[in-house]
């Protein structure tokens, strides 16, 4: 039945080929079918490491009574999330618009024209108080398109203009109207003045600090997810003054977070989100989205001048040991990519899931390793008094109930307090054993799709580590991982061809600096798929390049992000009557605009992962602090109007703009490195690591042995333009930015 979905080149999709539902793939095919037949869709949006996803297969779309009902009542669509974030995107914001709640597996029904009219999420395979069953739920909305359909068809259409509206409303927060100033200079006052930006950061401040959790860390209520955009903003904030309450801040989360089960104590990496306020329950997958951003956020933590050399320690073993996971778990083999996530369920030889299983330890485990490990009984005593970690019941968990938690009862692992140096020592010693013991159960799958704006935050935070702790081998696995990409996913267009599909030219010769660079946002096995990429995928690819010429790699990267971002301004930013607009996806089959009755705009409000809003912005002040923009090309501050009005509001969703808006205020500076030797070069990219000041490529002939340094901050927003005198010190350069 699921022969549509066999040949996929989706895991997630490939999962559900033998379910006796008539799925289709999502595409104009499946709409067509609705409309022949007259009959509604039902569009279920999931990816391969969820859990509830793999639930609800097992429980409905494997049921052969209600694919029965499904197949003859409606056309069925699958859609993986993760290969199409607008389809996604846009009906997530139906689904929390009409229920007050969203998540995966997604269900939502629509019109023959992708209208949406019913939505939900996870539905049981029976009634759960006021929570009907996913017949039910098959039942009310076929009775509903049969006998009310002009009543769903208004709906729809209601649906479809208030969403149109809300998207249009919340694009426009992030631009101004007018893009020229009164002198006719594009985006001449673009950037805020400082005192402004102090205010509004100041204003932010205040309020994440009486959101924040002192007790568990982070902020919000469960489930919790990692704040990794607002860490980013938080860190480099206090990288300048170590005095802020940023600090204080940042330093708890990623303390608490680094301590907890979120964090894989045994391997590295870090689970996508906890059920819990105490981050004690993760949800077991690990996506690469994640994993991105922190272990940069915990690179910069390992030098922060915040941070006591004991926090340092812990979080420069965190970063290394997930950058260890990456390479040993994430890494494909065939293509030299990173792969999208591990699942969160475990599937042993009989076919029965289990969620977290190979993560779990019971206290006669650890005792047992620790001995294995040459510990002594003592020793092994002191490991399993320190793990104060849960079973894997979410439901007790969430709800309060007692635990019955025994010698022999499996559980995360997840320490109360900081270990100290001894104790860190002891669990060292232990840890390869884990890791031994661990690898002879069986393991979560792996979705080996690769995602390129994932792909590219990873190299993005492996090259800012490389500058923080100048390693050239970590900047060579950086540089080795951005070729790859760049192989794959790049297609390379001249500036005067301003359509055609149909160059295959991928060569990394002088030609990179010549045209457009357009990205394909998925591939397998080194194959990518036909489908451009997003605003995202291509922001967080310009910015990776511009992040590996910073920290030491070829030049030739800075010109590849530069074409990149030629890209984006060609294809992504519309300016009609002085009026910027930001799309998001191409939507070449025309299906999401009739969803939401307009273009798919991109949006400034961060999520797990920055906006790409906030993506282009940083990938813009990149650009314009390597004085790479002309005078007609978009700046950052044109597009970060929001920050002006969600500062004071609502900072936790726009902390990746936060960061970016800070450094264009400070006018998009950059560190020109005149002379010195190899270790002040070394000292200079690390302090612009820290602090967001790109460091400009570095001639040969600059670097000497015993030359003394010479360091100039060129300052390279519109209506600045100019390099200060050269310096002696990198704490000079810097306290000339900070003033």
């Amino acid at each position: 039945m699921g022969h549509r979905l066999a040949e996929s080149s989706s895991l997630y999709l490939r999962s559900h080929a033998e379910n006796p539902v008539d799925w289709y793939p999502w595409g104009a095919e499946a709409f067509a079918e609705a409309r022949r037949r007259d009959v509604p869709v039902f569009v279920s949006i999931g990816y391969a490491a969820c859990h509830w996803c793999h639930v609800m297969a097992r429980e409905s779309f494997a049921d052969p009574a209600l694919a029965e009902t499904l197949n003859e009542r409606f056309v069925a669509i699958k859609v993986d999330r993760e290969e199409h974030p607008d389809v996604d995107d846009t009906y997530m914001a139906a689904t929390q618009a009409m229920t007050g709640q969203g998540g995966w597996p997604m269900s939502v029904f629509t019109l023959p024209d992708a209208r949406v009219f019913h939505a939900g999420t996870y539905f049981p395979p029976r009634r759960v108080g006021q929570v009907p069953s996913f017949a039910e739920v098959l039942d009310a909305v076929h009775a509903a398109w049969t006998e009310r359909r002009a009543e769903v068809e208004t709906s729809a259409g209601k649906i479809a203009e208030s969403l149109g509206i809300q998207r249009r409303q919340q694009a426009g927060l992030a631009t101004m109207v007018h893009t020229q100033d009164d002198d006719g200079v594009p985006g001449a006052h673009a950037t805020m003045e400082p005192a402004e930006l102090d205010g509004l950061v100041a204003a932010a401040l205040a309020v994440l600090s009486e959101q924040e959790d002192l007790v568990h860390g982070g902020f919000g209520s469960a489930p919790k997810f990692p704040p990794s955009p607002l860490l980013g903003f938080l860190l480099e904030e206090s990288a300048w003054d170590p005095g802020s309450v940023a600090a204080g801040m940042a330093l708890r989360t990623l303390e608490t977070l680094g301590r907890s089960a979120l964090f894989d104590q045994v391997e590295g990496g870090f689970a996508r989100y906890a059920t819990d306020l105490a981050w004690a329950l993760p949800h077991f997958e690990k996506m690469l989205c994640d994993n991105a951003q922190l272990i940069g956020h915990y690179a910069r933590l390992s030098v922060h001048p915040a941070a006591d050399a004991t926090q340092r320690a812990r979080a420069e073993r965190q970063a290394r040991l997930s950058l260890d996971w990456l390479t040993e778990r994430m890494l494909l083999p065939d293509s030299g990519l990173l792969a999208s996530s591990l699942d969160a369920d475990t599937v042993d030889a009989h076919g029965r899931h289990a969620e977290g299983a190979a993560y779990l330890f019971s206290d006669a485990e650890l005792l047992d390793a620790a001995g294995a490990a040459g510990l002594g009984e003592e020793q092994g005593q002191q490991l399993v008094a320190l793990n104060r970690g849960v079973p894997a019941d979410e439901q007790a968990i969430t709800q309060g109930a007692p635990l019955d938690i025994t010698a022999q009862t499996p559980r995360t692992l997840h320490f109360d307090e900081p270990l100290t140096r001894a104790q860190t020592q002891l669990w060292e010693q232990v840890a390869p054993e884990l890791r031994r013991r661990r690898a002879l159960r069986d393991q979560p799958a792996r979705d080996e799709k690769v995602v390129a704006a994932w792909n590219a935050q990873a190299i993005s935070s492996m090259a800012t580590a490389a500058a923080l702790w100048d390693d050239s081998a970590l900047l060579g696995r950086a540089e080795a991982l951005a070729e790859q990409l760049w192989r794959t996913h790049v297609t390379l267009e001249p500036a005067s061809d301003a359509g055609d599909d149909t160059s295959d030219d991928t060569s990394d010769d002088a030609s990179d600096d010549v045209g457009r660079a357009r990205v394909r946002r998925i591939s397998y096995a080194g194959v990518p798929a036909a489908e451009l990429g997003g605003l995202a995928d291509h922001a967080h690819l310009a910015v990776a390049c511009f992040q590996l010429g910073s920290a030491g790699a070829d030049a030739a990267w800075v010109r590849r992000g530069a074409a990149v971002l030629r890209q984006i301004l060609q294809n992504f930013v519309r300016r009609t009557d002085g009026e910027i607009q930001l799309l998001e996806s191409p939507d070449t089959t025309g299906l999401l605009a009739a969803a939401q009755q307009g273009p798919l705009f991109a949006t400034p409000l961060d999520g797990p992962e920055p906006s790409s809003v906030a993506a282009l912005a940083q990938a813009l002040q990149m650009a314009e602090a390597l004085e790479l923009l002309g005078a007609e090309d978009l700046r950052p501050g044109l597009i970060l109007q929001h920050v002006k009005l969600a500062a004071s509001k609502a900072p936790t969703v726009i902390g990746a703009s936060l960061l970016v808006a800070r450094r264009a205020g400070r006018r998009s500076p950059a560190l020109r490195f005149l002379a010195g030797t190899a270790e002040d070069l070394a000292q200079v990219r690390r302090a612009g690591a820290l602090h967001g000041v790109p460091v400009e490529p570095v001639a040969v002939e600059a670097v000497g042995t015993e030359t003394p340094l010479r360091l100039s901050v060129c300052l390279n927003s519109v209506g600045t333009m100019i390099c200060l005198p050269p310096v002696g010190s990198v704490d000079q350069a810097l306290a000339a930015l900070d003033g």
